[in-house]
């Protein structure tokens, strides 16, 4: 019995410092959790091939949980299967530090606080080819000390070697390790998700605004001397209209006497356009003051309406007063790329009783168009 307990003094002690060297070196041998980590890929469409208008790039931001000392390296690994996908001409990468992407989320471990440290030697990458048991990887090198709770930026593009991406519509596994002498000290796997296409392509057509461009002639018509149950006098302009709109109108009004009609007013006698459609100033018994318009053309749809029709040797469309009593007095369905005229014709006759003095009318014109 004193044999076996003196031997157990010895087998105890030994089996358990066994234990203890085997249980750190396990523990020193399996990599921690990157606290936060982030691959920001500028295309997400399934078989890229690097080539021109096909360029990947790509920026990581990585958050240690453990302090990395100088000299390190960062890799990304892809999927075992898809090697040659990836990288799809091995070679050196263009690396540079970045400071912030797109991608950053404001105040939390997701935001990029500054831009990857180097050694003392410039950052470099290189992407090379898996293939049975290997994989396809970017490898950073020459990173400076990283400590735990700061977020690094770095970006990767083309160079010598090619990124692209794999040509499987799905979920892929990434793998990103910071290491130490080339042992995994951080590491994390997550997925990115490539599409089938990841453009949306947005159209759209600018047209030309449409408009009309309306001009006056003159605006100053001066008919002569009018002489109490005398004989029409007449005045004349054109009116000119061009529209790339599905059409024009014009229409007119006039002031009168301010109270009564429309027509030559002399502050004492009113010279109506009359309570008719038209003035035949022709009839001995007829006065007043009206206007017609001629057609702009003879085969375009330019159209006068009728009771401003010239056709009639000396009878004329009468007007009303004021914008409420605006008439429309010629229109358009349909574009007029040049300009196209009508000509006014005023006709006006004094009653017998009218006073002498100087008579005025003014007659508004508008012009719009339909659209």
């Amino acid at each position: 019995m004193k044999n076996i307990i003196t031997k157990l003094k010895y087998i105890l002690p030994a089996t358990f410092f066994v234990f203890l060297i085997s249980f750190l070196i396990i523990s020193t041998t399996q990599a921690a959790t990157l606290s936060a980590v982030y691959l920001f890929l500028s295309r997400l469409k399934v078989n890229l091939t690097g080539a021109s208008g096909q360029e990947v790039e790509m920026i990581l931001a990585i958050d240690t949980a453990s302090a990395i000392p100088s000299g390190g390296t960062i890799t990304i690994d892809f999927p075992d299967a898809e090697d040659g996908m990836w990288c799809r001409t091995t070679g050196s990468l263009t690396t540079v530090s970045q400071g912030s992407s797109a991608a950053d989320q404001s105040g939390s471990n997701w935001q990029i606080d500054t831009g990857l440290p180097n050694s003392g030697t410039a950052l470099s990458a290189v992407c090379t080819q898996g293939s049975t048991g290997t994989t396809d990887r970017i490898t950073i090198s020459n990173v400076g000390a990283l400590t735990a709770g700061t977020t690094y930026g770095v970006k990767v593009s083309n160079g010598v070697g090619l990124l692209g991406t794999d040509d499987t519509q799905g979920e892929h596994v990434i793998t990103v390790s910071a290491n130490s002498a080339g042992v995994p000290i951080d590491s994390k796997s997550f997925k990115v998700y490539l599409a089938t296409d990841d453009v949306a392509v947005v159209t759209a057509t600018v047209s030309t605004i449409p408009s009309v461009n309306c001009s006056i002639s003159a605006n100053a018509v001066n008919l002569g001397t009018l002489y109490p149950g005398g004989t029409y006098a007449t005045g004349s302009h054109t009116i000119g209209t061009s529209t790339t709109g599905a059409g024009y109108y014009w229409a007119v009004y006039g002031t009168g006497d301010g109270a009564s009609d429309a027509g030559l007013w002399n502050g004492d006698t009113l010279i109506p356009s009359g309570a008719t459609a038209t003035l035949d100033l022709t009839n001995p018994s007829v006065y007043g003051f009206g206007l017609t318009f001629s057609d702009p053309d003879s085969t375009d749809p330019a159209t006068v309406t009728t009771n401003f029709v010239n056709t009639t040797t000396g009878t004329f469309g009468t007007i009303d007063r004021l914008y409420s009593g605006a008439k429309l007095v010629l229109y358009q369905a349909g574009t007029q790329a040049s300009a196209e005229d009508s000509t006014v014709i005023y006709g006006a006759k004094a009653q017998a009783a009218a006073t002498s003095g100087t008579y005025t009318e003014y007659v508004y014109f508008i012009c719009g168009g339909y659209y």
